[in-house]
């Protein structure tokens, strides 16, 4: 059983990109991931005895009286340390991760967050199809689950359609139910999903390469392309990774 942990960003203010994305890691890796990031609440917070809640944007804050505790105690240094260290943690383990960014003025026909939503869950799916095709005695399913948000009620609308029936691209074999809705706080992955979307927000967003370009090297792929990853844009000559992949030849 493969679980994808899904997060999203960019969905409120003017930005100029949304992005939904995050990791599916296969079931018994789930433990080895919570104890990096416990490693690191316990490399940075010795003194808190009960599970830190991690979020890129608290990390970010540049008004120190707007950062909660523990995260205070901690110098602008530190913490961009620590931002570094839990992409580690993504780019060391076996996951692999997914996204896609959407440009808001591509998608004024679509509510973003569902267009992203049918994506992955295909692209999901896809991933799921080729590790079967190649290990059939070992048939593998997949499960998503999504950090809490305004659009529970509509994705898991969308998560039932798709359930067994199909998406744009074709029909779903592998996902084995609707999505469930979690809060951050009750897992370490969905911690590290936001921390996913939000390096490929700043990258697509912003132009920001540094965090994207630690975790870029997990985006699922097979023989030089990124199936991982997708930009729905209205630049028909888009050099980023994901659009570079398709142009490419197959290896």
């Amino acid at each position: 059983m493969y679980i994808l942990y899904l997060d999203e960003s960019g969905i409120d203010g003017e930005s100029s990109y949304f992005v939904l994305a995050g990791l599916a890691v296969f079931e018994r890796e789930i433990y080895w991931y919570a104890q990096d990031v416990d490693a690191i609440q316990r490399r940075y917070f010795p003194e808190v005895n009960y599970p830190v809640e991690f979020h890129v944007s608290v990390l970010r804050q540049k008004d120190s009286s707007k950062i909660p505790e523990p995260f205070d105690r901690l110098t602008v240094e530190q913490r961009r340390t620590l931002i570094n260290d839990m992409y580690q943690v993504i780019r060391s383990r076996r996951g692999v991760l997914f996204a896609v960014a959407i440009e808001k003025a591509w998608c004024i026909t679509e509510e973003p967050y569902e267009r992203g939503f049918e994506d992955l869950t295909s692209r999901f799916d896809l991933f799921l199809k080729r590790i079967n095709a190649m290990s059939p005695e070992n048939e593998q399913r997949g499960i998503i689950a999504v950090a809490e948000s305004s659009y529970r009620r509509n994705l898991e609308i969308l998560g039932e359609r798709f359930r067994g029936g199909t998406t744009r691209w074709g029909q779903l074999r592998t996902i084995s139910d609707v999505p469930f809705f979690l809060p951050a706080r009750n897992t370490r992955l969905l911690q590290l999903a936001d921390f996913c979307a939000n390096a490929i927000f700043g990258r697509y967003n912003a132009g920001l390469t540094r965090d994207f370009d630690i975790i870029a090297p997990r985006f699922d792929r097979e023989l030089g392309r990124i199936h991982g990853l997708a930009h729905l844009t209205r630049d028909h000559e888009c050099q980023y990774i994901a659009c570079l992949s398709r142009q490419a030849p197959m290896l």
